[in-house]
């Protein structure tokens, strides 16, 4: 019984919009039925009305249970709820004025009703999307995401504070913090980060993988308990290192960047915060609008098994994971090709390789990020990819790619991101990689955590007599 109330109440977000819709639009032609010439439409308020305080009156039932979850801030939603009874009230004194006889008063309940309406709605968005979300602007969106580029004299910087506080306010807030607590977790300050949430503890000093915080970042898109959910900004390869090496080195919510053990790649994310003209998170959504993909094309590749996804809200945009197919044909590069214009994020791990998928995948010339780790690749393939002139991220791990071919890749001029471990390319070969991409951050792989002195302890077994 207590599931099948849990599904009714979170039918409330999707029930909501209804009553809204319906009650305005009764509004409106209440509005133009007091004018001689649209007079007729007053025929129509009883039933919109009738089907407007209806659907009210269901959006209130979800919302009631919906709001014992203990997942939203008291006060707003206080306000909400209240707020929103009031609105099913207001409508149906609004049903019963829509006789004739009271025909004078609707005016008055029109008024109330379209001002609750929007008042109810705002607490809702608030709830929903966090305080201040109608004030937001695409300029405030992206100063969030570049507080972390403008850090200088990193070293001196507490960890938490500079860098680790600003991930989660950009990724985790909109679901985890004072506005709204989903899975009773609030990440908005260190008591509650301590605290956990319904699940209990999500972290555990020293040991990631057994971190829920860090864990359920790293699932994949498609597991339930993927986070930030599907459709919101994702945690970025230099984001999970950087929570990867905070919870490796106690999860410290005090301890300054220079007392910690800082490995290879984490010192080379370091280096890039201080420089000002350089962001840890690079644009890999293209600024250009694109129309819809070939709905026919997207069916028939998830029909083999490719899962595929907007890379975000209300974009056109798609990423293409192919972990559960190991082969493709001449179908498959066809499927590949009308989809191209949208295909920003590719991944085709432990793919058997051949010159026909090689010549699919670079007709994708928008192409940021291509993962082909462990696939059968080889430098024949990998020059046709020389026309993937905005890719930012490879990643060409376990693959039998030589210094050679990756030096045949001379039209990417904007790779950020590059790793090449267990590939037959060593850290000897770095200066050349370097001064071919020059932007790019070189991964070898190999990297390990200093031992602390807290990570051994010494057992002293009792002497026998």
């Amino acid at each position: 019984m207590e599931t099948v109330l849990n599904i009714f109440g979170h039918l409330h977000p999707l029930l909501v919009h209804l009553p809204i819709g319906v009650l305005l639009f009764a509004i409106l032609i209440h509005g133009l039925s007091l004018r001689e010439k649209y007079a007729f439409l007053s025929n129509a308020l009883p039933i919109a009305y009738l089907i407007g305080t209806g659907t009210a009156i269901l959006a209130c039932l979800t919302g009631l249970i919906l709001s014992n979850s203990g997942e939203y801030d008291e006060t707003i939603l206080f306000n909400h709820k209240w707020l929103g009874i009031a609105v099913a009230q207001v409508s149906l004194i609004g049903l019963f004025f829509t006789k004739k006889r009271f025909a004078p008063y609707l005016k008055i309940i029109s008024l109330v009703l379209l001002i609750l309406i929007f008042i109810t709605g705002h607490y809702g968005g608030t709830l929903t999307h966090g305080e201040g979300y109608i004030t937001k602007t695409k300029s405030a969106v992206v100063a969030t995401k570049t507080i972390k580029a403008a850090l200088t004299n990193t070293q001196e910087l507490v960890l938490y504070t500079a860098i680790i506080q600003p991930i989660l306010e950009e990724k985790c807030y909109g679901c985890h913090s004072q506005i709204k607590q989903k899975g009773k977790l609030r990440l908005d300050g260190e008591e509650w980060i301590l605290k956990g949430g319904k699940d209990g503890v999500i972290i555990h000093a020293g040991d990631p993988q057994q971190s829920a915080l860090y864990h359920n970042i790293t699932l994949d898109p498609l597991e339930e308990k993927h986070m930030p959910p599907k459709g919101k900004p994702q945690i970025t390869e230099e984001e999970r290192v950087l929570l990867e090496w905070w919870i490796n080195t106690g999860a410290s919510f005090n301890k300054k960047i220079k007392d910690l053990t800082q490995p290879i790649q984490v010192k080379s994310i370091l280096t890039s915060l201080e420089k000002n003209n350089q962001q840890v998170k690079t644009t890999e959504v293209p600024s250009e609008k694109v129309g819809p993909a070939d709905n026919n094309s997207i069916s028939a590749l998830q029909k083999n098994g490719v899962t595929i996804l907007p890379v975000a809200t209300n974009s056109n945009y798609l990423t293409a994971n192919f972990i559960t197919l190991p082969q493709t044909n001449d179908t498959i590069h066809s499927l590949i090709k009308n989809i191209s214009p949208n295909l920003i994020w590719l991944k085709i791990p432990g793919m058997h390789f051949s010159s026909g998928l090689a010549k699919s995948i670079a007709t994708c010339t928008v192409l940021t990020r291509l993962s082909m780790e462990h696939s059968t690749i080889t430098d024949n393939e990998l020059h046709i990819l020389n026309s993937l002139t905005q890719l930012q991220y490879l990643n060409l791990v376990g693959t039998k790619i030589s210094l050679k071919g990756l030096l045949g890749l001379t039209a990417i001029k904007n790779l950020k991101q590059l790793y090449i471990a267990q590939t037959s390319i060593t850290k000897m070969d770095v200066v050349v990689l370097q001064k071919n991409f020059p932007l790019a951050k070189i991964d070898f792989g190999n990297y390990t955590m200093e031992k602390l002195a807290t990570d051994t302890q010494i057992l002293k077994a009792p002497l026998r007599k």
